[in-house]
């Protein structure tokens, strides 16, 4: 029940922030006792046909899982072995949980994003206008969770304990040289969105 109060606290702090209205239809789940940061990781969904709140909800459970403490050892999601490789499995989960909370923000930014932007739209340029601004604003959320994403990738790289977790310590690497780059797309995109507003206001 917690869980659930928290995530709507959140919800309202992010539309009040942006002046969004809050959606009349709330889910109620019962997600038993939620202690470690793994749990709260298994909470992660993501469907073919997300909605604003699907993408909330994943925010809220990967923010509340940086805070939580990891499980035992032994039930980690790998084989610990050393001190090392415990702490790398550590940080290799805050980047993991960071890399997805970026990228839930550019999923949002693009809920709210206009690929184009002509004149026969001007009917609507009030509603398109804010609607670029809350992109704006998710965009700029994501760019300041991704200083999080590099800070652990190179903590992650720069541990040379054995880790069989192949995939994200890959992704660890392909983020400290630039191959993943959520700050490069979101910059893009940010452009792209001023371009629009710029046409819809003057």
């Amino acid at each position: 029940m917690k869980i659930i109060l928290l995530c709507l606290i959140s919800f309202s702090t992010i539309y009040s922030a942006v002046g969004m209205k809050e959606s009349t239809m709330t889910v109620k789940k019962d997600y038993g006792n939620i202690i470690y940061a793994e749990d709260l990781y298994r909470l992660y969904s993501l469907p073919m046909n997300y909605t604003e709140i699907d993408l909330l909800e994943n925010i809220k459970f990967l923010e509340m899982a940086l805070d939580a403490p990891f499980d035992f050892a032994n039930r980690a999601f790998a084989i610990i072995t050393t001190e090392e490789s415990y702490q790398k499995y550590k940080d290799l989960l805050h980047m993991q949980f960071r890399y997805l909370i970026t990228q839930n923000y550019i999923y949002l930014a693009g809920l709210y994003d206009k690929p184009n932007y002509y004149f026969y739209n001007d009917q609507f340029k009030g509603d398109i206008e804010k609607s670029l601004e809350y992109a704006k604003y998710f965009y700029l959320l994501s760019q300041e969770s991704w200083v999080g994403v590099k800070e652990y990738a190179e903590k992650v790289t720069s541990n040379k304990a054995n880790l069989e977790m192949d995939r994200l310590i890959d992704n660890a690497y392909k983020i400290k040289y630039g191959e993943i780059d959520y700050d490069k797309t979101a910059s893009r995109k940010l452009k792209e969105l001023e371009e629009k507003l710029l046409a819809i206001r003057s």
